[in-house]
């Protein structure tokens, strides 16, 4: 895969399990208040990537076990989310 020209905002990776994908949701309601989304907008990005991790992670949890990484980046009045664990990936666009 190839990178990206521009550097990420935010990279994170956390393990699948418990509370680590909650704690992902609550990072980027925090990071899309700084990048200035609503109050609407930033509660259904934290759901959604919170939802996001889970599902990427299949909600398994141990030692080196599906690690997920998120990636956020804030342009153009849009917060872009990818999302990564072991050869599957997800993107997800939010309105700021």
């Amino acid at each position: 895969m190839a990178e990206s020209p521009r550097p990420a905002d935010v990279r994170l990776t956390i393990p699948a399990g418990a509370p680590y994908p909650e704690l992902a949701g609550e990072l980027a309601a925090k990071f899309a208040e700084n990048a200035g989304a609503k109050a609407d907008a930033v509660k259904r990005l934290a759901a959604s990537v919170q939802a996001l991790a889970m599902k990427l992670g299949n909600g398994r949890a141990g030692p080196g076990e599906n690690a997920v990484t998120l990636t956020l980046e804030a342009r153009d009045r849009r917060l872009h989310v990818t999302a990564s664990a072991g050869d599957h990936r997800e993107q997800a666009d939010f309105s700021l």
